[in-house]
């Protein structure tokens, strides 16, 4: 089980890292009503750093495996966070349903990663 929780850690991180890079350095890539407002793209950006963090702190868990599962729950609460979030504003109408798919992607192989390493 290390081994798969290690391997989703790297991926979570290498994906938070891109993503979060690429909103971080070019948030009218992530939406292009970010060059119309400076206040937008700030927030883009600030989002965009906290994302590169949880990149980091994914690789932080795969790297240190035995010491991870604090840091685990708190990714956990974060990504749960973020799925209700885009639950929220779908049923409101306001999202495609994609956008809470993806974004709960993470929340649930987190939880998996728990549900199994319990188990064991």
């Amino acid at each position: 089980m290390k081994r798969i929780a290690v391997v989703v850690y790297g991926i979570f991180g290498t994906v938070a890292l891109l993503f979060g890079s690429a909103t971080l350095f070019f948030p009218s890539f992530l939406n292009s009503e970010a060059t119309e407002s400076f206040h937008f793209t700030h927030n883009l950006r600030e989002q965009g750093a906290a994302i590169v963090f949880l990149g980091l702190m994914a690789f932080w868990c795969a790297l240190n495996y035995e010491r991870s599962r604090t840091v685990h729950y708190f990714l956990i609460v974060f990504t749960f966070l973020l799925a209700g979030i885009h639950w929220f504003d779908y049923f409101g109408g306001h999202l495609p349903w994609m956008s809470p798919i993806y974004n709960s992607v993470p929340f649930v192989a987190l939880v998996m990663i728990s549900v199994f390493n319990r188990k064991s």
